[in-house]
């Protein structure tokens, strides 16, 4: 489609420029003829000042042999030639039935092209005893042979033409052989990041990156943040898979224990209560003690293990946080005491109930208490803060420890089933942390660095305010 258009606008500059260039010639000789005629009519006219008719022709008929390279001819007011009887030119005529003073026009008999002139012939101070003033007595005509220069203006223009054409088609191979190799780079360099699979294209990161035209380059630009978007959102998806696989898989196993353990577990410690409360020697009294407590921390794993992979639908009431706070902290004073760890409970003057689930909130405050119970260890202090939002529909609760703090590159896998530093832990604390305010509508945070403690943030919303939200927004 190109080609012929290119060919077709060729063709249009070609015999566009060629009117020109004749009206320029035609233009330029006009001018010069003009000036030669008028001299001629002015030679002309003391010859034709006489009273014999046949010593007037005689002199006019030598005046045109004079100026035969001008091809001088010399016509009456009827149009006939002087010296030509019974000879009247049509077109002659024509010139001095009009008004125009003088014509010039080109004039093509095959390969010859010619230029001709009129000029009206009008009577002089010297005519006037014979004529009136300014009466028309005749037409002066004359002929350029103009063929030379309109062949070698054709001729170089055809030159110039053809050199044109030659510039143009070395340009577009030039043009084309460029583009072909921009656009394959530009395709190569996408093909890295579009189709990774493919096999390699020969060209690097570095160096694909000079041959990309601005257009490619944009284009390229949007399709690796397109295609980096696309792979963190496949990483992430298949992230959540894994995890809802594991979840699944964790929920399946947790059934299992809860069925084949936990009623095994129950018969287990009841036979070693009583074999306990039957023994007089006080050290197997003990040892039967010890076995119980470890009967109860496995029984104990298993409900936590029960909670994370089933947790209980949130049943939310106005709960006073600040009792809720006291009675979940009860059954871990017994450890802080022995351990020498300072508490410290904070709640806002303004806060006094708050919509919540507070077998869920106890669960989750618990562990995070006996979190950080474990990581001081001895000597320190913990933290409990409870304040809402300026609005009052969300509620926060923080627990601080200034134990010895969580690395960065291990935040976010402290939430991980079964993930644990402690050599007797189980990894389902925060795990089930995680689910209970997940379940909750809520989200937790943690704050922490090495050294300088750890502080777990949890955000819980108001279920009744979010239903009234809701229902303005519909309205509205």
């Amino acid at each position: 489609m190109v080609v012929p258009v290119h060919i077709m606008a060729f063709a249009l500059l070609f015999f566009g420029t060629m009117r020109v260039v004749e009206l320029e010639i035609l233009r330029a000789h006009s001018l010069d003829a003009h000036h030669l005629l008028e001299e001629a009519v002015k030679e002309l006219h003391p010859l034709m000042v006489g009273h014999e008719k046949a010593e007037i022709l005689h002199a006019v008929g030598e005046f045109a042999d004079a100026h035969k390279l001008l091809d001088l001819r010399i016509f009456g007011k009827t149009g006939t030639e002087i010296g030509v009887l019974n000879r009247t030119n049509p077109e002659i005529a024509a010139f001095l039935a009009g008004e125009k003073e003088e014509l010039f026009r080109f004039d093509r008999d095959g390969e010859k092209v010619s230029m001709i002139g009129m000029h009206r012939l009008r009577s002089a101070d010297a005519c006037v005893e014979c004529h009136p003033p300014a009466q028309i007595l005749g037409v002066a005509t004359m002929r350029l042979d103009l063929t030379d220069q309109m062949g070698a203006a054709h001729g170089s223009l055809r030159r110039n033409l053809v050199l044109l054409i030659a510039g143009w088609a070395l340009l577009v191979g030039v043009v084309n052989v460029c583009l072909g190799s921009i656009t394959r780079r530009s395709l190569a360099r996408m093909q890295l990041y579009a189709l990774p699979e493919e096999p390699d294209t020969g060209f690097s990161d570095e160096d694909s990156g000079l041959f990309l035209d601005p257009v490619s380059t944009e284009l390229f630009e949007s399709l690796r943040s397109l295609k980096e978007d696309q792979r963190s959102r496949e990483a992430e998806v298949n992230g959540r898979l894994r995890r809802a696989e594991h979840l699944a898989s964790l929920g399946q196993l947790a059934a299992g224990l809860a069925h084949e353990i936990k009623n095994p577990l129950a018969g287990i410690r009841g036979v070693t209560e009583i074999l306990r409360d039957e023994c007089e020697d006080e050290s197997q009294r003990n040892l039967f003690e010890q076995i119980v407590i470890e009967l109860d921390r496995v029984n104990r794993t298993i409900h936590s293990l029960l909670g994370f992979a089933r947790p209980s639908v949130p049943k939310r009431v106005p709960t006073d946080v600040r009792a809720l706070i006291e009675d979940s902290v009860h059954l871990v004073r017994p450890n802080l005491r022995k351990q020498d760890i300072k508490l410290e409970i904070d709640v806002a003057p303004n806060l006094e109930t708050f919509r919540l689930d507070p077998t869920h909130i106890r669960h989750v405050l618990v562990n995070l208490v006996t979190n950080s119970v474990d990581a001081i260890e001895n000597g320190g202090k913990i933290s409990i803060r409870a304040f809402t939002s300026s609005d009052g529909n969300e509620l926060f609760l923080s627990v601080s420890d200034d134990g010895p703090g969580i690395a960065a590159n291990l935040h976010g896998k402290v939430f991980d089933p079964f993930f644990t530093t402690k050599f007797t832990g189980t990894g389902l604390g925060l795990a089930v942390v995680s689910s209970l305010v997940a379940r909750n509508g809520g989200v937790i945070e943690l704050m922490s660095e090495p050294a300088r403690g750890t502080t777990f943030i949890v955000l819980l919303p108001d279920d009744e305010a979010e239903v009234e939200s809701t229902i303005s927004e519909t309205r509205g």
